[in-house]
Formats: structure tokens, sequence, C-alpha cells
């Protein structure tokens, strides 16, 4: 199973990082646009966005207009959990330049100096990076497992939502039993219910 994981996603990440950055920019734009759009009219107070690194869906747009929309926005930071493995939780921002430092793999992360934690729990809505999606929305990360192992802790109603480029999508992901799917994916071209 992990080498078929493996596999599929060195193939999607050379085929993602062989994208001009000008293209990664407009297709961003269109797709987290899609995602404003969408929860405009949702009850969300706080949104957990990631900080995009290697031609991931851009994020930094989005993350400054739920600021200005005056909505709490939490950063992924990546840390050692209580057992010895590192996890990622939550940290509240309140300027995505300012309260960022960076972390683990050179991602920009919420600075704990400056910034507080947040209970998984008070999450409304969870931007979730990835590399390969399917129409089930199931995906595949980067392989440490960071995410399955925090959407477990947020609540039941807390909306999941990828952003991904239509060259992302494939037919079907390989799936483990502790694999959480997500509830939208939001491409250029479509949004998957």
């Amino acid at each position: 199973m992990n080498d078929n994981k493996s596999a599929l996603r060195s193939e999607i990440l050379k085929k993602r990082n062989a994208v001009p950055k000008n293209e990664i920019e407009t297709l961003s734009r269109v797709i987290m646009q899609k995602v404003a759009d969408l929860f405009k009219s949702v009850d969300i107070k706080l949104v957990m966005c990631y900080m995009d690194f290697k031609n991931e869906v851009m994020t930094g747009d989005f993350i400054r207009e739920c600021l200005a929309l005056g909505k709490r926005v939490a950063l992924p930071l990546v840390e050692k959990g209580l057992d010895g493995r590192k996890i990622i939780s939550a940290y509240e921002i309140k300027d995505e330049q300012r309260d960022v430092t960076p972390g683990a793999y050179g991602i920009l992360e919420p600075n704990p100096a400056v910034t507080k934690p947040v209970k998984p729990t008070d999450i409304d809505l969870v931007i979730v990076p990835g590399v390969a999606f399917d129409e089930a929305k199931y995906r595949i990360g980067y392989g440490a497992g960071y995410y399955d192992r925090f959407l477990l802790k947020v609540r039941q109603d807390c909306i999941k939502t990828a952003p991904a480029f239509e060259l992302q999508l494939v037919d079907k992901v390989p799936r483990e039993e502790h694999d959480i799917p997500v509830d939208i994916i939001i491409t250029e071209k479509r949004i998957i219910l």
C-alpha cells in the first residue's frame, strides 16, 4: 500500500512542480475565490488554513481576506505530541506575515512566542492540503499522517475542504483504515461535494 502511495505521490508532485509559477498563481486565485464564495453565507468564525509551499494551491490572499473580514485564522504548527510523535497543532494568528516563522520543512508556521493555540473543536473550517485526491474525497498527503491525526480531533460538523489543481485528481487514491476523507474538494474546474 505504501509503495502505491509513494509512487502516486511522486507522480503527482512531479506534474505539479512542472506547472509554471504564473499559472499556479492564476489557478490558485480562481480556486481560493471559489472557496471564499462557497463559505460567504456560512457562519464560519474560526478557519484553519495551511501556508502554501512548493506549488501548492496558494492560500495567502484567502488568509488575508479572512482576517480582513474579522474571522479568526489558525495555522498548523508541527510540534511534538505528548507521546513524542510529531503532530500538528492549530495556533491563531492576527497577521499572516508578522506572526509566522519558517518551521518544519521550511514551511511558514505560526510563531508560538506570539500566537496562541486553539482547540481543534473550536475550528469551523479546515483548509486541508494534499498531493492527490479522488472523487470519493480521499487524499494523499506528504506521508507523515499529520492531517489524518489532526482531523480526528475536530468537531463532526467542522467542514474539511481541500483546494486542489485539477491535475491532482486521480481515479482512486490508495486508502488505509486511518485515512480521513475531506468533505469538499475545489479545483479550478469544479466543486466536488
